[in-house]
């Protein structure tokens, strides 16, 4: 039921950042007939050229890098261990100051204790609130911008020495995401902390609860 929620709340919110925008249009003053055909090919050039690099349309693209992560509130000293992300994104808003940005990115996560390492996977799906700082342009321009919100993170495997034990742990983790990128031209780097909210195991008298940091690139194909 929790992994219907989250996918349901993933598509209403690209249904909501697919919203199209209205655009407008500026009559030209009473020229002679040769004047006008002569403007005509510049004026819709450069009409072309600003829609195509500020409309804000609906930003997508792809991202991915290294990830950082380990466990917290357990009884067991778990140290940090190596993981990776990736996936595609959608929205953002870069032609306005605010917008709404929700991704879906494969995740792997884990922490060791000793030499044993848990490893976790998860389909992770955010609801992001994007503030952007700079220019609009997306050929040419260069922005910074601060994100946030919550995120589902679907369980898809998780083992412990390469032996499964995803049934001793929860379908669903809870979080919060909060970041800052950078983004030149159509190209994107940004770091973010993760923060579980919720107790991923089963069975009374377990907690454990995860964190990261992941630093990743992309690049914008809208």
């Amino acid at each position: 039921m929790h992994i219907r929620h989250a996918l349901a709340c993933a598509a209403l919110a690209a249904a909501a950042l697919c919203i199209p925008t209205t655009g407008w249009a500026q009559s030209p003053g009473p020229l002679s007939r040769t004047t006008t055909m002569a403007a005509e090919p510049a004026q819709g050039q450069q009409s072309q050229q600003t829609v195509s690099s500020t409309a804000p349309g609906i930003g997508f693209g792809v991202k991915g890098g290294v990830l950082f992560s380990s466990f917290r509130d357990a009884r067991t000293d778990y140290k940090n261990s190596n993981g990776w992300q990736g996936g595609l994104f959608f929205g953002g808003n870069r032609a306005g100051a605010l917008g709404l940005q929700t991704e879906i990115t494969y995740a792997k996560r884990g922490a060791k204790s000793g030499t044993s390492p848990t490893d976790t996977y998860y389909l992770e799906v955010p609801l992001l609130i994007r503030e952007n700082f700079g220019s609009s342009n997306r050929n040419t321009g260069v922005s910074v911008y601060l994100f946030g919100g919550p995120a589902a993170d679907i369980l898809l495997k998780a083992s412990l020495n390469d032996r499964d034990i995803k049934d001793n742990f929860k379908s669903v983790d809870w979080n919060v995401i909060a970041g800052v990128g950078f983004e030149v031209s159509r190209l994107l780097v940004e770091g973010r902390f993760n923060w579980g909210l919720s107790n991923v195991l089963k069975g009374p008298g377990n907690e454990l609860k995860t964190r990261s940091f992941a630093v990743l690139g992309g690049i914008r194909f809208n």
